[in-house]
């Protein structure tokens, strides 16, 4: 039987890791207020593409609050208005593990913390089912890798036929925009 949205929302409450796939291709996604769940997500760092970072994937603009601690005013049109995915790296982060900062490479400022709204219907239906953004731990391919494979607890969502790297910008607290990846 295949598991429902609530059925993976209440997984995540209890630790657990899900495949997540959406525009961007796979991600392993966890909650992130969930230390132990956060640790092993971590682990897969390792395995990450170069210049990603673990990524708070939102339903909408509203739950920019929750994880930045000074929304610039601009971020909530960039956010909004982006018809392909794009994910920004805000100054102050918060209401994630405390495990997180401890990992954080040094590309980018302790903190920090980078936020993208997923354009999926499934995977927002899916974060407004769970309460709150997903910890994700971004892959940006159609494949999994073994290390994820053994973590995960579930897969959910659909690969696109081709994934969409996101645009990844840094926005300062003064609405100061830098691009990483355009």
């Amino acid at each position: 039987m295949t598991p429902t949205i609530r059925d993976i929302a209440y997984q995540l409450r209890q630790g657990q890791l899900i495949a997540l796939a959406d525009e961007t291709g796979w991600s392993v996604a966890a909650d992130p207020a969930n230390n132990a769940a956060v640790e092993k997500l971590l682990t897969l760092q390792s395995v990450m593409p170069s210049g990603l970072h673990p990524t708070v994937v939102i339903q909408n603009t509203d739950q920019l609050g929750l994880y930045v601690a000074k929304v610039p005013d601009v971020a909530y049109d960039l956010v909004e208005f982006a018809e392909n995915p794009l994910t920004v790296i805000y100054e102050q982060g918060k209401n994630v593990s405390t495990v997180l900062w401890s990992s954080t490479d040094a590309s980018v400022s302790a903190g920090a913390l980078a936020v993208r709204r997923s354009l999926n219907a499934e995977v927002q239906r899916l974060i407004g089912s769970f309460g709150r953004g997903l910890l994700t731990i971004p892959f940006e391919s159609l494949l999994l890798p073994p290390a994820a494979e053994s973590l995960i607890w579930e897969r959910f969502g659909t690969l696109p036929a081709m994934p969409k790297r996101p645009r990844i910008m840094q926005l300062g607290v003064d609405g100061t925009v830098s691009f990483i990846r355009k």
